[in-house]
């Protein structure tokens, strides 16, 4: 599953992963309003991915800073799933049960 990032979630399902393949400005900009945060304001040329899987530095901002792919990245597993850890204190804390990345990783775990 390579379009999967460390979290289970289908990258191809992001809008910002969307907006950087094929949106338009508008498009970037909009999605810029709706993540800026007082804290962290945003411009369309944040919007801008290619998936959890690239650089650190070539990911939106707001990514960057991700436990789950961090912890995935210096375990050196493709995904959450194949942590003997999994599901992990932090999963359980931040994670619902019943999420599609959980209920996937899961899957992946019991070989499904």
């Amino acid at each position: 599953m390579e379009d999967m990032a460390y979290c289970g979630y289908f990258c191809g399902q992001c809008p910002v992963y969307q907006a950087s393949a094929c949106g338009g400005q508008a498009e970037k900009e909009r999605l810029a309003r709706q993540y800026s945060t007082e804290k962290q304001p945003l411009t369309a040329a944040d919007i801008c991915c290619g998936g959890c899987k690239d650089k650190k530095e070539e990911l939106p901002v707001f990514c960057r800073g991700c436990f789950i792919r961090a912890c995935a990245e210096k375990r050196k597993l493709p995904h959450c799933g194949k942590c003997g850890e999994y599901p992990c204190a932090y999963w359980k804390a931040h994670i619902p049960a019943d999420s599609p990345s959980r209920i996937l990783l899961d899957r992946c775990r019991s070989g499904q």
